[in-house]
């Protein structure tokens, strides 16, 4: 701070300012004053020295006695007041006369305005009466010394105006020092005290404790200091760890982790990151509640930082997400690697330890993908993307494991990731294509057909729905890809009635995925569908699988109920691979079970034993159901289930998937019979 700017020296420049302007108008009054006085005594001195000669110059005058008359006016000069004395008889005549030479002023300007400031004449005149005289009285003329009158002024204002500026000074000092001990210093010493405050020093005494303004000021400043301290650290806390477990937060342990890896690259250690997921969190959460749900993270989080050694960072990224750094494990990459594993080993038997939670005893396990680090130009995302994608692939091979993140793990996250990238664009590129397969009866006639999905990618070709399907179903976008599907077929079905379908023609199978035929608004969107291409003639069928009916049962039969109310038949694809239950579809509006491929494809001879097969066909018989037979590729495969007095059956020996117009020439050819078929090789 600029010293122009410190409370001090504007307030001694105030005290100085306001002492010398009451200090000049105080000596201003004291100098009219004295200006008064130095006049009226002047006066005064005048008249008394005037009046003690006065007498003796009557009788010099009336007996013409010019020695004594020249005698006083000798006299009066000697009187400092005086430099010229004159004195006339009667008649008018000068009888006497004296005066002094006067010395040359030092500042004759200065003297002249002093002696005007007096307001007195310079020259005084006193009539001598003289009793026998008659026709005059005699004259003395005296004048004034205004040297030796105004030099007396003078002195008397230098000495005022002096006297007054040392007062005047020494006030205005004494004053500087009283509100500079009381008030200046103070707040210098409050001000580096808040200073200190703000560079985060804790436990410094308040420097001013009276019980005065200032005191009060430093109180509340301390009090507001201290609840701005306790905010910044809840404002830390909340910016670094974990509400709910105490432990770092992502930001925190991304921090972190860029300081290992570039400690790791200084001195070549090799370090370890440990990403881990509770299994099956959300079945817990939801079925035992959020409240149950928190204290197993917080126990779990416990148990952690109970089994790692002070140097591991342990952070929870939300959810049932754990993520545990290893820095510094060896120079080793292998070794290094080796460590990690054991560490993971260990936190997958502490996490298996069930936990107590009121009256619930909960089993846990977790999914652990491991990476070691530092690697080539490697920064924290890329390491935190290769632990994630290894605990991902331990999920999707059934969880409770920890594996090493490889490179072919990446390769085919990238994939997946192009291909989810690849379906927001292809439904309004037009890339996907309405495929169908043939399902065909004993006599060889097309009685219906399953819509099948195909993706013509522009540089990657023709993908597969197994490539793509589940991308689509973990993105959130197979809803408006089933819908497309159901709109593009219902049109096309529709254009295909005004051209005399043959009245063989009587079904088509959509599928929905057990994600969208969940959806809250499920039945909302379909319908405007349904309505805007009526198809009198043709059922519409719902393919869905029988592990949804299980998993979600209520729900399930509802929709269904609704559907079927509105035309639409159901059937379960393939039955006999899921956990069935036999009430379960007594109660459901089911009207077409298909046989799954599996059980057909180990059909090799007429006379090979297939009691899943049987039991499928008979329990459909009991339960008034159609039943197709899928993946049927073979003569001896289409006879064995003949035999058995299947109806309908779908697969390569009858036809291959084909794009909707070349199907569309296969039905209307022959009036949807086919040629005889082959076995496909």
């Amino acid at each position: 701070m600029k010293i122009g700017q410190r409370i001090a020296y504007q307030q001694a420049k105030i005290i100085l300012i306001s002492s010398f302007l009451i200090g000049g108008c105080s000596a201003l009054v004291q100098f009219y004053m004295d200006l008064n006085h130095v006049r009226d005594n002047l006066r005064a001195n005048v008249e008394r020295s005037i009046g003690l000669y006065v007498p003796n110059l009557e009788r010099a005058i009336y007996n013409l006695d010019s020695v004594q008359t020249q005698t006083i006016a000798n006299t009066l000069i000697n009187d400092p007041l005086f430099y010229d004395a004159q004195i006339y008889d009667d008649f008018g005549e000068k009888i006497a006369s004296a005066n002094v030479e006067k010395k040359q002023p030092r500042s004759l300007q200065l003297d002249e305005y002093s002696f005007n400031l007096l307001g007195l004449p310079d020259t005084f005149k006193r009539t001598i009466t003289i009793k026998s005289s008659e026709k005059s009285d005699g004259l003395l003329v005296l004048k004034l010394d205004k040297q030796y009158v105004a030099n007396g002024l003078t002195n008397r204002a230098v000495t005022l105006a002096v006297s007054g500026l040392v007062a005047t000074f020494a006030l205005s000092l004494l004053l500087f020092l009283v509100f500079y001990y009381v008030l200046s210093k103070p707040i210098q010493q409050v001000s580096r005290w808040v200073a200190e405050l703000d560079q985060d020093h804790r436990g410094l005494a308040p420097p001013y404790e009276k019980q005065d303004e200032l005191g009060e000021l430093v109180q509340n400043v301390a009090q507001i200091w201290h609840k701005k301290d306790l905010a910044s650290r809840q404002v830390a806390t909340l910016a670094y760890f974990d509400p709910l477990t105490d432990l770092v937060n992502r930001r925190r342990f991304v921090e972190q982790l860029d300081k290992a890896i570039g400690l790791g690259v200084k001195q070549h250690h090799v370090g370890a990151v440990m990403y881990l997921d509770i299994d099956r969190f959300k079945t817990i959460n939801d079925s035992l509640g959020h409240q149950v749900g928190d204290q197993l993270l917080m126990t779990l989080a416990q148990r952690l930082k109970g089994v790692m050694q002070k140097t591991v960072t342990v952070a929870r990224f939300g959810g049932d997400e754990f993520v545990v750094m290893l820095p510094g494990l060896s120079t080793d990459e292998d070794d290094a690697a080796e460590k990690a594993m054991s560490v993971a080993a260990e936190v997958a038997s502490v996490i298996a330890v069930p936990v107590q939670i009121g009256r619930n005893l909960i089993h846990c396990s977790a999914s652990i993908g491991l990476t070691t680090f530092p690697q080539l130009d490697d920064t924290s995302s890329q390491v935190l993307r290769r632990a994630d994608t290894a605990m991902y692939r331990i999920k999707a091979e059934g969880r409770n494991g920890y594996r090493f993140f490889d490179v072919t793990m990446q390769q085919e996250a990238q994939k997946r990731w192009q291909l989810e990238e690849g379906l927001y664009k292809a439904v309004e590129r037009n890339q996907l294509e309405i495929w169908i397969q043939p399902q065909v009866s004993n006599e060889y006639v097309i009685t219906g057909a399953e819509v099948l999905l195909r993706w013509r990618h522009p540089e990657k070709g023709m993908i597969s729905p197994m490539d793509f399907i589940s991308v689509a179903e973990e993105s959130g976008q197979i809803s408006a890809i089933e819908e497309w599907v159901l709109e593009e077929s219902l049109s096309l079905l529709s254009r295909w009635q005004a051209t005399n379908l043959p009245s063989t023609f009587r079904h088509l199978s959509i599928n929905i995925s057990p994600s969208h035929f969940m959806q809250a608004d499920f039945i909302q969107r379909m319908l405007p569908i349904l309505e805007r291409y009526p198809v009198p003639g043709i059922n519409i069928e719902f393919e869905i699988t029988e592990n949804l009916l299980i998993n979600n049962f209520k729900q399930a039969i509802e929709t269904m109920q609704v559907l079927q109310e509105k035309g639409i038949s159901f059937s379960i694809d393939d039955f006999g691979t899921g956990y069935s239950s036999l009430r379960y579809l007594n109660q459901l509006p089911i009207n077409v079970l298909k046989i799954d491929r599996s059980f057909v494809s180990g059909i090799a001879n007429l006379d090979d034993d297939a009691p899943i097969i049987d039991v499928i066909l008979l329990m459909a018989k009991k339960l008034n159901l159609e039943v197709i037979a899928e993946g049927v590729e073979t003569q001896i495969q289409h006879q064995f289930l003949a035999q058995r007095e299947c109806s309908l059956y779908q697969g390569y020996y009858f036809s291959k998937p084909m794009h909707h117009r070349d199907f569309f020439n296969l039905l209307m050819q022959d009036n949807g019979v086919i040629n005889t078929p082959s076995d496909y090789v």
